[in-house]
């Protein structure tokens, strides 16, 4: 064994008792001053393939989620998604919008929720958006409208921002 290597964990130990004195806990008025940073960042990569033995449709069909929005009766559905959908660097932060946007920030002044896309795709993409009566498509009195179906061959790339506002 050489005196390097006999050495290493002493120098390991050292390094990380000097990185932790820095460890403590912050009071009340320090924390006030940390906003926002950068936000969250996500990157990540789904890919949507029909599996027949899994859905109601004959050859397989897609993925489905359905939202059941407040007290309301029905379903708001995307049905059949199928395809990649993939994004690097989605971050998403809390902005105070208090110009631009034609003059109307001004005049908004308030926070809103940014989406931020620095790279999104979609390959081979699919999906359709209609309201149900049901949450599952297997299930007695099922009954579907489609509203929108959007399909496309080939890539499709996005990049922007986003905003959400707060409803009044």
């Amino acid at each position: 064994m050489t005196i390097a290597k006999a050495l290493l964990p002493l120098f390991l130990l050292v390094g990380a008792a000097l990185a932790q004195a820095e460890l403590r806990p912050l009071d009340e008025g320090e924390l006030q001053d940390v906003t926002g940073q950068d936000g969250i960042s996500l990157s990540a990569n789904l890919t949507f393939a029909p599996n027949p033995a899994l859905t109601r449709c004959a050859g397989g069909c897609g993925a489905r989620v359905a939202i059941k929005p407040g007290h309301s009766d029905g379903f708001i559905v995307v049905d059949n998604i199928l395809g990649t959908f993939s994004f690097e660097g989605l971050k998403l932060d809390i902005v105070t919008i208090d110009s631009g946007f034609a003059g109307e920030g001004a005049q908004f002044n308030g926070q809103a929720l940014r989406l931020e896309l620095t790279e999104a795709r979609f390959e081979n993409a699919r999906f359709t958006l209609g309201s149900s009566n049901q949450a599952r498509g297997d299930q007695a009195g099922f009954r579907q409208t489609d509203l929108l179906t959007y399909s496309t061959n080939g890539e499709v790339r996005l990049h922007g921002n986003l905003y959400f506002f707060a409803a009044p």
